[in-house]
C-alpha cells in the first residue's frame, strides 16, 4: 500500500512538473501577446521584447520570468530616445503569491547588459514618466497595488546608465557598470549592502567635467528608513582611480521636490600621486611609472536642501605641499609644488560661492611660476582677482612630460594681473577694472608628427591694459610662410566676459611669402582623385571679430596662382573678408580688386568682387581659371595679352570653385594684341569660305562688352579688322559648350575660294534675273555666317549679300555698290581729262608766250 501511495505521489509530482514545463510552452504566443498589449495599454511608450519565458523548474519554489531584448522607446518629446534597451530581464516571484492572485511578491531582479538613458528636459519633464493616468480613480491606494516588493537581491551586469538632467545642468554616465545590492525591502528599516564597479564614470555639472571617465570601485552600506526616505552612509570606501575616499552622513527625500543632505568626505590616503590619477591625460600615459611625492589633502562638507531653487551649503578644500612630479625616463621634473585652494558656499545661495586660490607655486625645472586666483559672485556680477608671474623654458616641458614625436623649445615670460568686476566692463568703465602686464616669447619652435606644419616665433610681445592688448615685434614663420606684424586688440575684456561681443583689432602685416595652400591644410583626396589633383576646402571666416589689416606680401601662393607684390587692406567682419584697394601681380599682368568673400552660410560661400586687370597673358589666364576654360574656350587657341574691367559675383562649392549656374558678371575687355589659330569654329568658317588666310585671325585693340548670366556668356557686337577683312561678331555660348553667334563679314573676292565666289555670283545672277538688271559682284563680298553646334563640333550657315535676306534689299545693295563704283570710275575719268586739258593749255600758253618774245627779239 505504501509503495503504491509513493508511486502515485511520484506520478502526480511528475505530471505537475511536466505541466509546469509544458504549459508556458503551449500557451507562449498567447501569453507574449497578452503581456505586450497589457503593458502598452498602460504606458505612453512603445514597449517590446523578443522572447518571454516562464519557468518553475530552474527557479523553484519561485516563479521565474525572463524577458529578452526588452526595449522601451518614448513618444512625443522623447520619440527619438530609447529609455531602456535590456538584453535580458529576470524576475523571481513568490509562487504562492501568484497562485493566490492578490499581490505578486518580487524576490529578486537581474538586469543583463542594460542600456538605460534617463533624460529630463529643461521644463522638468522626464522620459521615464510614462504611466498613463487611471481615469477610474483619482488617487492611487498603495495598499492595493498588484505588485509588492519583497526584494532580497538585485544585480546589474555590464550596464551603461546615463542620467541627463537639462533642468539642473547635471550629467552622469556609468559605462561597464556591475552592481549588486542585498537587503530586505519588506522591512521599513533595514541595511542595504551594495557593491559597485564602474569602468568609466563621468560627472558634469554646468558643463564642467568634475569626473571624466574615472574608474570607480565602491563598497557602500546604507541604513535605509523607508518611511522617512532617509539613507545613512555606513562605514564605506570609495576608490576613484587610485584615490581612496570615505563619506559619512545622510541623504533624505522627504517629498518629491527636495533632497536634504548632511555629509562630509575626505581622502583617506594623502598621497599626491593618488590625486593625479584623476587627471585623465596623466592617468592614461605611463601612470604606473610616474614618480610623485608630496602631501595631498582634500576634504569637504555639504549640508542643506537641494532642489530647483537652492543648493546645500558646501565647502571643499584642496592642498598640495612639497609636491614633485617626474617621469623616470625624463631628466627633469616639476618641483616644489605648493597649492592651497577653497571652494565654498556658506548659505546655499549660488551667487555666494567663492573660489579662492590665495597662492600657488611650482617650478618647471628651476624656473618658478607663481600666481593667485579669487572669484566671487559668479552669478550676478563676477569679481575676479588674478595674477600670474614666471619664466618658462618650453624645452623643459619635453624634459618633464612625455611628448612623443614632438619638438617644443623657446622662452616664455609672463607678468600679468587683473582685478575688477564684470559690471565695470559691461558699462565700459575700464578704469575700474585693473588689467596690466606683459607676455613675451622668444625663439619659440613647435614641430612634430601631429603638427600640420612647423611653427616658429623668434620674437613677440603683448602688453595688456584694460582697453586693449598691444602686439609688437611679432616675427613668425608657419610652414613656408613668414609674418611680421604689429597692432592692437580692442574690447578683449568684453569679448571674454560677455556673450556675442566683437573682438576688434587693427594690424599691419608684412610677409616675404604667404603660402595659403599650406596654411589652409592639405587638400582632400578621394578615391576618384589623385592627391595631386585633390580639391581645396572651404575656409570659414571666424565670427564675432572685426579686424582691419594692412597687408603687404612680396609673394603669395594660392591654389595654382603665383602672386607677387600684393598690397592693400582687408577687413574681417560678420564672417566676411572684405578686400579694399587690393593690388597684385599675377599671370604676367596686374590685378586690382575690391569686393568680398563671405561664409555667412559655410555650406554656401559667396564672392562678390570688382576686378581691374591690365595686360594679362591670355594663355596663362586660360590655364589658371576654370571659368575661362568653360565660357571662353577660344582662349586656349589665342596667344596675346588683354585687359578687362569686370564685376563678378558667384556662389562657391565646397571645393572653393564657382557654381557656374550662379555666376553673374559683366565687363569690358580690351584684347590688346592676339593671334587666334587652331580654333575649330574659325577653321570651319575658313573652310566654308575657301580662305586659308582666315584660319589665323590677328586682333589688335579689340573692345568687347560681355555679360555672364544663367551659365551663358553673352557678347555684344564688336568689330574685327584684319587682312582687309571686316567682321562684326555678336552672340553667346554656354557652359555646355553650345554656340549661337552671328558674324557679318566683308571679305575681298581675292581671298575667297572658287566655290565661295561661284556661290556669290550665283546670288547676283539670281537677283539680276528677278530685277532685269545686268550687274556683277564687286571686289568686296558681304557674307553673313551663323555659328551653331558646339566648340568641338561647330555648324555653320553662310548667306551672301545683304543681311536682311530679301532679294529687293540685296539688289539695292548691289546697285548702290555698283553706282558707287561707276561714280568712282567716272570721277577718275573726269580727273584724267581735267589733267590732260590743263597740261595741253599750259603747253599752248607756253608756246604762244615763246613766240611772242621771239618776235620782239627779231624786230630789234
Amino acid at each position: 500500500m505504501l509503495k503504491k501511495t509513493i508511486i502515485t505521489l511520484a506520478i502526480i509530482l511528475a505530471v505537475l512538473f511536466a505541466a509546469a514545463a509544458c504549459i508556458p510552452l503551449i500557451f507562449k504566443k498567447e501569453i507574449v501577446a497578452k503581456v505586450k498589449s497589457s503593458i502598452n495599454d498602460k504606458v505612453n511608450a512603445k514597449v517590446d521584447f523578443a522572447e518571454f519565458d516562464l519557468s518553475l523548474i530552474t527557479s523553484f519554489p519561485n516563479l521565474g520570468i525572463e524577458l529578452n531584448n526588452l526595449t522601451v522607446v518614448g513618444t512625443d518629446s522623447f520619440a527619438k530616445d530609447t529609455l531602456a534597451n535590456i538584453k535580458q530581464l529576470k524576475l523571481n516571484l513568490n509562487l504562492m503569491s501568484v497562485i493566490k492572485g492578490e499581490t505578486y511578491e518580487i524576490n529578486s531582479v537581474n538586469l543583463d547588459e542594460p542600456i538605460i538613458y534617463a533624460k529630463v528636459l529643461k521644463s522638468g519633464k522626464a522620459n521615464w514618466d510614462i504611466m498613463k493616468p487611471d481615469s477610474s480613480t483619482t488617487k492611487v491606494d498603495t495598499a492595493k497595488t498588484t505588485f509588492k516588493a519583497a526584494l532580497q537581491k538585485y544585480t546589474i551586469e555590464n550596464g551603461k546608465i546615463t542620467y541627463d538632467d537639462a533642468s539642473l545642468g547635471f550629467f552622469m554616465q556609468a559605462e561597464n557598470l556591475n552592481h549588486n545590492g542585498k537587503g530586505d525591502f519588506t522591512q521599513d528599516i533595514f541595511t542595504l549592502n551594495t557593491q559597485s564597479d564602474i569602468e568609466k564614470l563621468t560627472v558634469k555639472y554646468g558643463g564642467i567635467p568634475y569626473l571624466n571617465k574615472v574608474k570607480l570601485d565602491a563598497g557602500l552600506p546604507l541604513d535605509i528608513d523607508m518611511k522617512q526616505m532617509k539613507f545613512t552612509f555606513g562605514e564605506n570606501k570609495i576608490k576613484l582611480n587610485e584615490l581612496l575616499l570615505s563619506a559619512v552622513g545622510y541623504l533624505a527625500m522627504p517629498n518629491e521636490n527636495d533632497m536634504v543632505m548632511d555629509f562630509k568626505f575626505d581622502a583617506q590616503k594623502s598621497d599626491l600621486k593618488n590625486f593625479l590619477s584623476l587627471i585623465p591625460a596623466i592617468y592614461a600615459a605611463n601612470f604606473k611609472d610616474l614618480e610623485a611625492t608630496g602631501k595631498f589633502a582634500m576634504n569637504g562638507t555639504a549640508k542643506g536642501t537641494y532642489n530647483d531653487k537652492s543648493i546645500p551649503a558646501f565647502n571643499v578644500n584642496l592642498a598640495i605641499e612639497n609636491g614633485k612630479i617626474k617621469y623616470p625616463s625624463l631628466p627633469s621634473a616639476i618641483n616644489n609644488i605648493q597649492v592651497k585652494s577653497t571652494i565654498s558656499n556658506p548659505d546655499g545661495v549660488l551667487d555666494n560661492t567663492v573660489v579662492n586660490v590665495p597662492a600657488f607655486h611650482l617650478e618647471f625645472g628651476a624656473a618658478p611660476i607663481d600666481g593667485r586666483l579669487l572669484v566671487k559672485n559668479p552669478m550676478t556680477d563676477p569679481f575676479v582677482d588674478m595674477a600670474l608671474k614666471g619664466n618658462l623654458d618650453l624645452k623643459q616641458l619635453t624634459a618633464i612630460f612625455p611628448m612623443k614625436d614632438m619638438t617644443l623649445t623657446g622662452l616664455l615670460n609672463a607678468d600679468v594681473q587683473a582685478a575688477g568686476r564684470k559690471s565695470s566692463i559691461d558699462k565700459g568703465q575700464y578704469q575700474d577694472f585693473k588689467a596690466s602686464g606683459q607676455m613675451q616669447a622668444s625663439n619659440f619652435v613647435y614641430t612634430g608628427k601631429n603638427v600640420p606644419m612647423p611653427v616658429s616665433v623668434p620674437s613677440a610681445k603683448m602688453s595688456f591694459s584694460p582697453q586693449n592688448i598691444t602686439l609688437s615685434n611679432l616675427v613668425a614663420k608657419v610652414g613656408k610662410s613668414d609674418f611680421a606684424a604689429n597692432g592692437t586688440i580692442n574690447n578683449y575684456l568684453s569679448y571674454v566676459f560677455k556673450k556675442n561681443q566683437l573682438l576688434k583689432g587693427n594690424f599691419n602685416l608684412t610677409s616675404n611669402l604667404i603660402d595659403v595652400n599650406e596654411l589652409m591644410g592639405p587638400p582632400k583626396a578621394t578615391a576618384e582623385t589623385k592627391a595631386a589633383d585633390a580639391k581645396m576646402t572651404v575656409f570659414e571666416v571666424p565670427a564675432n571679430i572685426d579686424f582691419n589689416l594692412g597687408v603687404k606680401a612680396a609673394k603669395v601662393n594660392y591654389d595654382k596662382y603665383d602672386i607677387s607684390n600684393a598690397k592693400g587692406a582687408l577687413q574681417v567682419k560678420d564672417k566676411t573678408v572684405y578686400f579694399k584697394d587690393m593690388a597684385l601681380n599675377m599671370l604676367a599682368g596686374t590685378v586690382k580688386m575690391n569686393g568680398s568673400y563671405a561664409t555667412v552660410d559655410p555650406k554656401k560661400p559667396k564672392v562678390d568682387i570688382d576686378f581691374g586687370i591690365e595686360k594679362m597673358d591670355i594663355q596663362q589666364a586660360f590655364n589658371a581659371f576654370n571659368t575661362i576654360k568653360l565660357l571662353a574656350p577660344v582662349a586656349k587657341f589665342t596667344k596675346g595679352t588683354f585687359s578687362t574691367n569686370l564685376k563678378f559675383d558667384s556662389d562657391l562649392d565646397q571645393n572653393m570653385m564657382p557654381i557656374y549656374s550662379s555666376i553673374n558678371a559683366e565687363g569690358l575687355t580690351n584684347i590688346i594684341q592676339a593671334l587666334v589659330e587652331g580654333f575649330e569654329p574659325v577653321n570651319k568658317l575658313a573652310a566654308a569660305l575657301g580662305s586659308t588666310d582666315m584660319k589665323k585671325i590677328e586682333l589688335n585693340n579689340v573692345l568687347t562688352k560681355f555679360k555672364i548670366a544663367n551659365g551663358r556668356l553673352n557678347v555684344s557686337p564688336f568689330d574685327i579688322k584684319a587682312k582687309g577683312i571686316v567682321m562684326n561678331v555678336a552672340g553667346s555660348n554656354g557652359i555646355d559648350q553650345t554656340m549661337d553667334y552671328n558674324l557679318a563679314l566683308n571679305v575681298p573676292r581675292a581671298m575667297l575660294g572658287a566655290s565661295a565666289n561661284n556661290a556669290a555670283n550665283a546670288v547676283i545672277a539670281g537677283l539680276n534675273s528677278k530685277a532685269g538688271t545686268n550687274l556683277s559682284m564687286g571686289e568686296t563680298v558681304k557674307v553673313n555666317a551663323v555659328l551653331g553646334g558646339t566648340f568641338l563640333k561647330p555648324t555653320i550657315k553662310l548667306k551672301y549679300g545683304a543681311g536682311d535676306g530679301t532679294a529687293k534689299s540685296a539688289l539695292n545693295t548691289v546697285v548702290s555698290e555698283k553706282k558707287a563704283e561707276l561714280q568712282a570710275k567716272a570721277q577718275e575719268k573726269v580727273d584724267t581729262l581735267k589733267k590732260k586739258a590743263v597740261e595741253k593749255a599750259t603747253t599752248e600758253i607756253g608756246n604762244k608766250l615763246k613766240g611772242l618774245f621771239g618776235k620782239k627779239k627779231t624786230e630789234n
